[in-house]
């Protein structure tokens, strides 16, 4: 990626909007979720318990935008993040990795005395805690067993899409995930924990078709996966911090 560029949801690039990202991105690391207990008795330090997961990361900003449009194409901007979800969000100072954004500070946009077209908005954005390999990276499974290899020290969590029917068994590093009654596809999203049909364009919840238990995650380095009939296409998902 060029100094400066930068992609908002796959979609919206920088020199779409005559942009650049003047600074490099202040990012910071993200804060373990502890819990501390002081009230026990006798005892020399407080009691931890680890939640497993981390708080968001803050990205701030400083990005510039050149021409008549400059006010619109700053409108366009906002208008991406500010859509209810997390968006995708590819920066040039860190171009193997994609972060998941969100805004939830103000910002400010300046006007420097020398030109009525250029506007800088300086802002933060609150980014989920994991960034994610780019690009992202598929696999197809079939009866035969293969192995995926995690590139990153942390569990992933994958998109898997399955195309068999009836009663199917998927299989990721000797877990059995046992699905019944699939009816041409069936789709789960581990990082969401929903399991859903596409059916002439509507998702319909599925979960029941599950056996209930954890969503299957594949652990840093070797994973072996395979399904007992038909296909599945995995997205791993592969992040780190």
């Amino acid at each position: 990626m060029e100094r400066g560029s930068f992609v908002l949801g796959h979609q919206l690039t920088s020199d779409q909007l005559d942009a650049r990202i003047l600074n490099y991105p202040t990012i910071t690391v993200p804060e373990r979720k502890h819990t501390l207990n002081t009230t026990p008795v006798g005892i020399d330090r407080a009691i931890l318990f680890d939640d497993g997961a981390y708080n968001n990361r803050d990205i701030q900003l400083i990005i510039g935008f050149e021409g008549k449009q400059s006010n619109s194409n700053i409108q366009k901007f906002l208008s991406a993040l500010d859509t209810g979800k997390y968006i995708d969000f590819q920066m040039y100072s860190d171009p193997d990795y994609t972060y998941q954004v969100i805004r939830q500070s103000t910002g400010t946009i300046a006007r420097p005395t020398y030109s009525d077209s250029y506007r800088e908005l300086t802002i933060t954005l609150s980014s989920a805690p994991y960034r994610y390999v780019e690009p992202a990276q598929t696999a197809t499974i079939t009866t035969n067993q293969s192995t995926l290899v995690n590139p990153t020290k942390y569990l992933a969590k994958p998109y898997i899409r399955i195309v068999g029917d009836g009663a199917i068994t998927l299989t990721v590093n000797g877990v059995d995930y046992k699905f019944t009654n699939v009816t041409g596809s069936i789709e789960l999203d581990s990082a969401m924990q929903n399991v859903w049909w596409v059916n002439g364009g509507v998702m319909v919840n599925e979960n029941a078709k599950m056996a209930i238990g954890p969503f299957p995650t594949l652990k840093p380095d070797n994973n072996t996966v395979k399904v007992s009939t038909g296909t599945a296409t995995i997205e791993p998902r592969w992040r780190t911090l």
